[in-house]
């Protein structure tokens, strides 16, 4: 379980541009300085409803990919671009946000449940595994289950974007870790305290 075969990194968000700032979309966030800091650029492909670009490293090639059909339906460009491609669940990075860690915490595990986030729901159905990389990036919960909704689709704090930041260019600084697959360092590495 600790060894990576990586081919593939999907960050959720919602491509909706009032929502590209709000907490849900830290998925997007992570690809977006992913994207920046191997010069690389996105490209609109319709076939798979999803942005896109590659990246070769070892003489192995990489998928990073933000689906455009919203959180909730993330999993089915998923299931169409990894059948075309051949990759397997278990060769797959999911970057998402997560309540239940407090802001800019990082997890990172093979598997696991859906912990009621509607994109992973969506990804389990479609794929028909559980077995897949997480990469939960915290964001918090309101004080009032309630106002869950509304909090997600919110924009964080200042002092907030800047802790999430600093975890999203911390994991980054460790992309090559990803891309070699020696996921029991990464997982010793990002489970960890950042700060």
């Amino acid at each position: 379980m600790s060894q990576m075969s990586l081919q593939l990194i999907v960050g959720l968000g919602n491509p909706d541009k009032k929502l590209l700032p709000t907490r849900h979309n830290v998925g997007f966030w992570f690809l977006d300085a992913l994207s920046e800091k191997l010069c690389k650029d996105f490209s609109s492909q319709k076939k798979y409803d999803s942005d896109i670009f590659q990246f070769e490293q070892q003489e192995k090639l990489f998928y990073m990919m933000k689906p455009m059909s919203y959180i909730n339906n993330s999993g089915v460009p998923i299931k169409k671009f990894i059948k075309n491609k051949n990759i397997s669940p278990e060769n797959i990075l999911i970057v998402y946000d997560d309540l239940d860690l407090t802001t800019g915490k990082t997890r990172l595990k093979l598997g696991g449940g859906s912990g009621g986030h509607n994109g992973l729901n969506s990804i389990i159905e479609q794929l028909g595994s559980r077995n897949f990389w997480r990469l939960r990036i915290g964001i918090d919960k309101p004080d009032d289950k309630h106002h869950v909704i509304d909090y997600v689709l919110g924009k964080p704090s200042k002092e907030d974007k800047e802790s999430i930041f600093e975890s999203i260019h911390f994991v980054i600084n460790e992309i090559d870790t990803f891309f070699s697959g020696n996921g029991s360092a990464l997982m010793n590495k990002l489970n960890g305290d950042i700060k």
